[in-house]
């Protein structure tokens, strides 16, 4: 059997992220080209958003390696339930 293409998932929070990290950048670029004096709360205000930033590329990745963890556990189990039916079969107890 060929192998499947998966198509990526895009949920709404990591577009909504994106979305944030883009707005982030543009701020910064223009920062950089009007060399603005930037205010303490300001600054403060980037921080927290970037270690938003972070704690949730940091859940994504968590959840994941959940995800694959669980996939990997499904497919375990449905190779161990095609064995029981294929000897199921060969006993004459199953269709």
């Amino acid at each position: 059997m060929p192998a499947t293409k998966r198509r990526p998932a895009r949920s709404e929070k990591r577009l909504a992220l994106n979305r944030r990290l883009v707005k982030i950048q543009a701020d910064i670029a223009h920062l950089r080209r009007d060399r603005e004096v930037v205010r303490r709360d300001e600054f403060v205000e980037m921080s927290k958003s970037l270690e938003q930033l972070q704690k949730n590329t940091t859940d994504l990745i968590k959840h994941s390696k959940d995800l694959a963890i669980q996939f990997g556990r499904i497919a375990q189990i449905q190779a161990e339930l095609d064995a029981i039916k294929l000897v199921l079969k060969r006993a004459g107890l199953s269709d």
